[in-house]
Formats: structure tokens, C-alpha cells, sequence
């Protein structure tokens, strides 16, 4: 028994392992970990071929700030790489010339360490160099540091070292598989089209079953698309930076215009289920005593909708002679008074989702 019971837990433990091995492939597989890593790859190899041209071929003394630069440069995209490499040479020039400076007035002391991270933090600050403001103080320690602030040279050494640094950092994102992946945008928007279309078809099957319904619900449901819908222009806008300058730009990749106007009207969507919503949590005639007609005909018109918008398919008939159709039929005399300002509401929020839907179905591909 004891031979067995240390099987079980032999067999459990390989088991689970096994289920923690495997739960690491799936990011690995993901195209942002790919992109990640694909940076990083980059980053050393325009490190190391920054320190092979400034140490190598060029004998330069103070090679290390080729690398260092390379890795500073290399970022997730072109545009991104050249701008902030910029910067950097920009903030290194500041910080070689402050060091310079705060020796010559006070000589090689700790007060000239000071001045020099002082004047090096406030010139941080601004605006043109404030994403790599600590780039500054950075360059002005490594240089007084290190005894150098006098040597003619060895700073000139330091301001060659830093442009190498930059072109290999530009060149090698710019020339190995410069960074151009429209998929998470795509993912991003694909599935908030799914969750939108999962919430009125939520709605609708809660209305169907009238005892269960909880407008509370669809309305978080609702406000939770803000934090996607958010990441998703976040990354609509780093695909668009992504092919400034970029050779790999290509026809088929993700037009950011095209989808940008697409993510306007998802999130004008989750807006209109939410005011459903808000008029069935606030209507005066409960749902289960509605007009049977409006019922039947508006509920399953609701959950089609919902079909249609978590899996746009070009080709389909509007849903808008059906609600057509149904605002004719209710037109009556005879509704109650609170009963027909409650179909009134549904019924124009409902039409506007569909006008949505045919917007899009009948505009351009988003994809160039």
C-alpha cells in the first residue's frame, strides 16, 4: 500500500509538472512574446556589433558607450528607434559637456559630481530630451567618475562611441525584421466585436427568460470593454507608428485608419447596450409584461444582432426592414402610456447598433 500510495504521488507530481511545463508554451506561441523577443535579440546584436566597430575597427578608447547606445536605441519600432536615439546622443553631447564644465569651475571633486548630476537631472526635464533625461546625469557620473572630464580625446572618443552606437541600434532594427505586427491590434478589435456581440445576445436571452433578468449585469459587462477598448487604441496607435519608415510596410498589413473608425463604432456599440440596458433597469413595465408581439419579435431580432456583430460576415441582408417593420406594427393607439416609451427606447438603440453593424459591413476592408 505504502509502494502504491508513493506511485499516486509520483504519477500527481509528474502530472502536475507536466501541466506547468505546457502552461509556458501557450505565451511563447503569442505574437507579443515573439515581438519581444524578437526586440531583445536585436538589441544584443546591435550592442555587440556597436562594441566590434568602436573597440575592433575603429580602436576607439571609450568603447563601451557604442554598445551601451545600441541598446538604448533599439526600440519596438523604426520611427521609435530613430527619434529616441536622438535623444540619446542628444542627453550623452549634455552630459559630456556638463561634466566638462562643472571640472573646469570646480575642478575633479565631489562638488563638480554634483553640479554635474544637478545641472544633469534639471536639463532632464525638458522637453526634448525628457524620455531620456537620466541619460544626462548618467553620462556626466560615468565621465567624472572615471577622471575623464579634461581629456580632450577621451570625450571625443565618448561622442563617436555614442553615434556609433546609434547608427548600428537605427540600422539593425531598421534591416533585421523591422518591426511591423498588426495582430494584437487586430485580436484586440476582433474581440471586442465577440464581446459585444456575447452582451446583446446576453440580453437577449435574459429578456427571453424574463425571470432572470439582471440589467445591473449587462451594464458592468458593458464598462468592463473600457479597459480593452483603451489597449486597443493604444495599439492601433503603436501599429501606426510602426510603419513610419518602415521597408517592411506592405499592402496587406492592417490599415490603423481604417480600424481606428471600426473601434469607434465598437465602442459606440457597447454605448447603445448599455442605454438598453439602463431602459430595462429603469422602465416601469417589467419585461415579462411587455406587449407579447414586441416580445416575439424584438427579443429574437436582438440575439440575431448579436450574431451578426461578434461575427461580421459581409453578404447578409440588413436587420433594419425587420425593425422597420416592428416600429410600424407598434405604432398603436392603443400601447399604454408607460409601456410605449420603454419599445420607443429599445427599439432606437437597437436601430442604432444596426446602422453600426451596416456601416462597417459595407465600408472598405480595414486592411489595406
Amino acid at each position: 500500500m505504502q509502494t502504491g500510495r508513493i506511485t499516486r504521488q509520483g504519477a500527481e507530481w509528474r502530472d502536475r509538472t507536466r501541466a506547468r511545463a505546457t502552461s509556458l508554451v501557450p505565451p511563447l506561441r503569442s505574437p507579443r512574446t515573439r515581438s519581444d523577443l524578437t526586440q531583445i535579440v536585436k538589441a544584443v546584436l546591435a550592442a555587440v556589433l556597436a562594441w566590434i566597430v568602436a573597440a575592433h575597427l575603429l580602436g576607439l578608447q571609450e568603447s563601451f558607450m557604442a554598445p551601451w547606445t545600441a541598446l538604448l536605441t533599439v526600440h519596438a519600432t523604426v520611427y521609435r528607434s530613430f527619434t529616441r536615439g536622438v535623444q540619446v546622443v542628444i542627453a550623452s553631447l549634455a552630459g559630456i559637456f556638463l561634466s566638462y564644465l562643472a571640472v573646469e569651475v570646480v575642478g575633479q571633486s565631489p562638488t563638480a559630481l554634483g553640479l554635474a548630476l544637478l545641472g544633469g537631472m534639471l536639463l532632464g526635464r525638458l522637453r526634448p530630451i525628457r524620455e531620456e533625461g537620466s541619460t544626462v546625469a548618467t553620462t556626466a557620473l560615468f565621465v567624472i567618475t572615471a577622471g575623464q572630464a579634461e581629456q580632450g580625446p577621451v570625450l571625443l572618443d565618448r561622442v563617436i562611441c555614442t553615434g556609433v552606437g546609434l547608427a548600428l541600434g537605427v540600422l539593425v532594427n531598421l534591416i533585421v525584421l523591422a518591426p511591423l505586427d498588426d495582430r494584437l491590434a487586430r485580436r484586440e478589435v476582433d474581440a471586442l466585436c465577440s464581446q459585444l456581440g456575447d452582451l446583446l445576445r446576453n440580453i437577449a436571452v435574459g429578456l427571453r427568460q424574463a425571470g432572470d433578468v439582471d440589467p445591473g449585469g449587462w451594464i458592468d459587462h458593458s464598462r468592463q470593454a473600457d479597459e480593452r477598448i483603451g489597449r486597443a487604441w493604444e495599439l492601433l496607435r503603436h501599429t501606426r507608428e510602426a510603419r513610419r519608415g518602415n521597408p517592411r510596410r506592405r499592402s496587406r498589413q492592417l490599415d490603423p485608419r481604417g480600424y481606428e473608425t471600426f473601434l469607434l463604432r465598437i465602442d459606440e456599440g457597447f454605448t447603445q447596450a448599455r442605454a438598453i440596458a439602463r431602459t430595462v433597469q429603469h422602465a416601469q413595465v417589467a419585461p415579462d409584461r411587455w406587449d407579447e408581439h414586441f416580445r416575439a419579435t424584438w427579443i429574437p431580432l436582438l440575439h440575431d444582432l448579436g450574431d451578426r456583430v461578434a461575427a461580421p460576415e459581409r453578404g447578409l441582408p440588413s436587420l433594419q426592414p425587420r425593425l422597420q417593420v416592428l416600429t410600424e406594427e407598434m405604432s398603436r393607439e392603443d400601447l399604454p402610456e408607460v409601456a410605449w416609451p420603454v419599445y420607443g427606447a429599445l427599439i432606437n438603440s437597437t436601430r442604432s447598433i444596426v446602422d453600426l453593424l451596416d456601416e462597417v459591413l459595407t465600408a472598405p476592408s480595414p486592411g489595406e
